[in-house]
């Protein structure tokens, strides 16, 4: 994919969703992550959808859309640094019950693109536009249950649409401070 390719695609991430310009950012989190000879740092801004599903039981189903820009490091001999920016919607399955300390179960999966496709000499993404897949559990706690510590397990990768499509699997732990 050439460099006009990738800006045009970064563009047209950017302005899938404008609705979320106008909207107020939710909360901020900061990421940090390891996995297949990759470190991460990753901020992001969350945007919360106001819906609940399922409210009759102990939990319920609720959500937020997430954009994110991370640093990528590639710990292998001839590794790269290079960029990640995405945005996914996240479903949380959390409890019906106020209190001050909440655990939840998440998952999420949408299109993210890197600066360069190419990990290191051994693992190649692909292609630049890439979908990311993730799990993740935490606690919310403090006040309003403003603060937020959770594990995610992220996967990314060309879904086998180009070869080669080697993948890359993350391990994070992520702060998280919801206004």
């Amino acid at each position: 994919m050439t460099t006009l390719a990738i800006k045009q695609a970064s563009l047209a991430l950017l302005l899938a969703l404008p609705g979320l310009a106008a909207q107020a950012v939710d909360a901020y989190s900061l990421s940090a992550g390891y996995g297949d000879r990759v470190s991460q740092l990753k901020t992001s801004m969350i945007w919360h959808w106001d819906k609940r599903w399922f409210t009759e039981g102990d939990w319920h189903l609720t959500g937020y859309w997430e954009a994110n820009a991370s640093l990528m490091l590639a710990h292998a001999s001839g590794g790269n640094t290079f960029f990640e920016a995405g945005i996914t919607p996240v479903f949380r399955l959390r409890p019906n019950a106020s209190g001050s300390t909440q655990p939840y179960w998440e998952a999420g999966i949408g299109p993210h693109l890197v600066s360069n496709s190419e990990v290191d000499p051994d693992r190649d993404l692909g292609s630049p536009l890439l979908m990311a897949e993730l799990l993740g559990f935490g606690v919310t706690f403090g006040d309003k249950t403003r603060y937020d510590v959770g594990y995610r397990l992220q996967h990314l990768s060309n879904w086998g649409f180009k070869d080669p499509d080697n993948g890359l699997t993350l391990h994070e732990v992520r702060l998280t401070y919801l206004y």
